[in-house]
């Protein structure tokens, strides 16, 4: 691993190299509107509730009552990415190289020493869909765990690769876990909102040891997605919700006074009429088990778009 290029920015890069990689391996197979619309079709002119068969439903998400973390308003569903509008990881790299009679000496490695800033996911869980006087359990929790499948491909390499250049490991899986929940939610409901990322690096040091600080600055435009989606700027210690702040302090971060917050969003209000579509277990689940069919909530109806 090159030593001139910031833990920051091997991070990140190693994580949009897994992302492709599991993306790649478990989605290879493009899935078209098309194939959508016949697998609808199919089920909607002979609407059998088979055993590991596509199945689609029309009705309200009604359980659980969970309180949305950043306004209290009661929903049934919610995928929550938090992040610092800034972070910043400082490393230190030794660079002696001495040569006795042409043969190298000395070291020339890179030891991460801080990360400040935080990025991470939240998410209520799987909810239950009340339609046609049965309810219905939507096992969002099946999309995670079929593209965690994927990521624990190489997962553990990079990991340990992070853990010897001193990067904790919450951080790490605090990052991986926010890259494969942008991918799972963009099956799940359609969810897109991008990241903007503005970077920067400052070198102070000595002959032998440089110091490094790489920042990043975050910003979000927009939320889109087929069900409820949308972006809060925050500031600690004026406007920074208590549901939020009890997230950033689950996940182990201390707030600066005044540090922005940026939390984005997609939720499903209690009650609200949604169509969910996936495979049927036979019972009352619905779940992502069939890379064809998948598992998507929308508003509306997905056999129309």
């Amino acid at each position: 691993m090159a030593s001139d290029i910031s833990g920051l920015y091997i991070f990140g890069f190693i994580l949009l190299l897994i992302v492709g990689l599991f993306a790649y391996s478990y989605l290879n197979k493009r899935i078209t509107a098309d194939k959508r619309k016949q697998l609808i079709k199919v089920f909607r002119a002979s609407p059998k509730f088979a055993k590991d068969a596509p199945i689609l439903v029309q009705g309200q998400a009604q359980a659980p009552d969970v309180l949305l973390p950043t306004t209290g308003e009661h929903v049934a569903y919610y995928g929550l990415f938090v992040l610092s509008k800034e972070t910043a990881v400082t490393d230190t790299r030794s660079n002696v190289r001495l040569r006795i009679d042409g043969i190298p000496l000395g070291t020339d490695r890179t030891h991460i020493d801080s990360v400040q800033g935080f990025t991470f996911y939240e998410t209520s869980g799987d909810f239950t869909v009340a339609a046609g006087g049965s309810y219905y359990f939507v096992r969002a929790s099946s999309v995670f765990a079929y593209y965690k499948t994927g990521m624990d491909l190489v997962s553990g390499l990079v990991k340990g690769q992070f853990a010897k250049m001193g990067m904790p490991e919450s951080v790490i899986d605090d990052n991986l876990n926010f890259k494969l929940a942008e991918q799972a939610l963009t099956t799940l409901c359609g969810f897109n909102a991008p990241i903007l990322e503005e970077r920067s690096r400052r070198f102070s040091g000595s002959f032998t040891k440089t110091k490094t600080t790489g920042r990043t600055t975050f910003s979000v435009v927009s939320a889109k997605s087929r069900i409820d989606a949308r972006v809060h700027q925050f500031l600690s210690g004026y406007n920074l919700p208590q549901g939020v702040q009890d997230l950033i302090t689950k996940h182990g971060h201390v707030l600066a006074e005044k540090e922005e917050v940026i939390v984005i969003e997609t939720f499903i209000p209690l009650n609200r009429e949604v169509f969910v579509f996936g495979t049927f277990d036979g019972d009352r689940n619905i779940a992502f088990t069939d890379s064809t069919v998948q598992l998507s909530v929308s508003y509306t109806d997905p056999g129309q778009e």
